[in-house]
């Protein structure tokens, strides 16, 4: 029985010698950065953006591009990727938390109001697994309080709102081209300024970034990502249990930098794949979507005016699910999600400004289980996942 992939981004080994020709060539460089920015903008010449070394980073740089002397708190979801926190600790900012609502992924308006009611004047809106919160009701609420929204886009590969990548909508938007993340530079991030605020945010940011350089590890793990994307190579790590794949750990903040030439090289040729990608997680997940019955759980869908880009395929089970064998969970590529929220963090959470408890998140690192949709799935593969 095979083993299926958690995630995947296309990567040809066309992609790995462009990143090559790259970190040789200063022009091919600057050449590939500046076809990047350009698919980027989106057909938006207003928008303006820095490529960096990875969504932590660009996170990072926005809240500390954002953090004036008369700024206060920064709104962070109580349950989110743990970067997050990452980034709040690199950026050395004050934070509050708010909750979500577990069938939507989004925000619990009435935490929002509270947290910035309790002085929050950022908001921090994550897209968690490419399935898009509500921008209009999160963006009127911060209107009515003056608070500026960052658009946490790093899962929301092929996902929309109105219309609009997400990502583009909030003052500053960030995206991630790490590995899992569909579209994949092996490593990588972008902050966009996509308003006037966001595009004053977006000059100091630049002011706080060293060059990107490449380094031997960076080579070695995009080759490694590319060989282990076949079915029968992924089976070998995924043994492993030592390499911590599927793992949520919080890493350590570290200096960041700008996109080295390597991921810039190799973030030309994989982008334009990205398409294709993102319509095929549609149709898995849509497909996956319509297996969960109403007592089973709940599969997580786009609001009205949003289109999911479904990174993975998150699931609300309807009752805490017992212990996967992990011989079985990893044959499938099921994952649990974030196993504590952000708000439970052991050395975070007791730094947060206004402690609180937090039942939405509670209840997602409970029962929230993920499951893969990407194109390296077969028809077998969705028959034996449903």
């Amino acid at each position: 029985m095979p083993t299926l992939m958690p995630v995947y981004s296309p990567l040809p080994f066309g992609a790995v010698l462009s990143g090559l020709a790259a970190t040789l060539s200063p022009a091919r460089a600057a050449r590939a950065s500046v076809e990047i920015g350009s698919w980027l903008q989106r057909g938006d010449p207003e928008r303006e953006l820095l490529l960096l070394d990875s969504g932590t980073t660009a996170l990072t740089l926005a809240l500390r591009a954002t953090a004036g002397e008369q700024r206060g708190a920064v709104a962070i979801p109580a349950f989110a990727c743990y970067d997050i926190a990452t980034a709040v600790d690199g950026a050395e900012v004050p934070f509050v938390f708010y909750d979500l609502d577990p069938l939507t992924l989004g925000p619990d308006l009435a935490s929002l109001r509270r947290a910035l009611q309790a002085g929050a004047d950022r908001i921090v809106l994550v897209h968690l697994y490419g399935v898009p919160v509500d921008l209009d009701a999160a963006t009127a609420l911060a209107r009515e309080f003056g608070a500026l929204i960052i658009e946490d886009a790093a899962q929301g590969s092929g996902g929309e709102w109105n219309g609009r990548a997400l990502g583009t909508s909030g003052s500053l938007g960030i995206l991630s081209f790490g590995r899992g993340k569909g579209i994949t530079g092996g490593t990588g991030g972008a902050l966009l300024g996509n308003d006037a605020a966001g595009r004053a945010a977006l000059a100091t940011a630049r002011g706080l970034t060293a060059p990107g350089k490449v380094s031997p590890r960076e080579v070695v793990a995009l080759v490694a990502q590319w060989m282990l994307a076949r079915r029968w190579l992924y089976w070998l790590p995924a043994s492993l249990p030592f390499l911590g794949l599927g793992e949520t750990t919080y890493r350590a903040p570290r200096p960041g930098a700008r996109i080295s030439p390597f991921a810039a090289g190799v973030l030309r040729r994989t982008a334009p794949m990205a398409l294709r990608e993102e319509e095929t997680r549609r149709l898995n997940a849509a497909a996956l979507a319509d297996f969960v019955a109403p007592t089973q759980g709940h599969a997580m869908r786009a609001p009205a005016r949003g289109t999911a880009g479904y990174l993975r395929l998150p699931v609300l089970l309807a009752s805490a699910p017992p212990k996967l064998q992990i011989r079985d969970r990893d044959r499938l590529g099921i994952m649990p999600s974030y196993p504590r929220p952000l708000s439970a963090l052991p050395g975070f959470a007791s730094r947060e400004s206004a402690p609180a408890e937090f039942a939405g998140a509670r209840t997602l690192s409970e029962r929230l289980i993920t499951i893969p949709v990407h194109s390296r799935l077969t028809d077998s593969d969705v028959h034996r996942l449903a």
